[in-house]
């Protein structure tokens, strides 16, 4: 990992943990929400220890008050799985594991 300021662009998502760098003002370091960066303003991604696991953003569980596989977007419910039952867990996480890869 690059370990000094970069002025030269301004960051993405992919540099970002949370959508968060570390930023150079006046102030010091902050973390700042990577639209909030202006160009040459000094950043740098945060730092990531080694046992660093990015958690998934989507997750399903089944909820038997509405008797459905209910995916979650972080903590957001989104919807129901229609037409899967209490016995369908493989196929509501396969569902769940397509979001996280397609919808990251």
């Amino acid at each position: 990992m690059n370990t000094g300021w970069i002025t030269d662009r301004l960051p993405t998502a992919e540099d970002a943990v949370a959508y968060c760098v570390l930023v150079w003002d006046d102030d010091g370091i902050g973390i700042w929400s990577c639209d909030a960066v202006k160009e040459g303003q000094p950043w740098m991604p945060i730092p990531k220890p080694e046992s660093y696991v990015t958690p998934k953003r989507w997750t399903v569980e089944w909820h038997p008050r509405d008797l459905g596989w209910k995916l979650w977007d972080w903590d957001f419910p989104l919807f129901i799985l229609q037409g899967l039952t209490e016995d369908d867990a493989e196929a509501a996480q396969r569902i769940c594991d397509i979001y996280n890869e397609t919808v990251p």
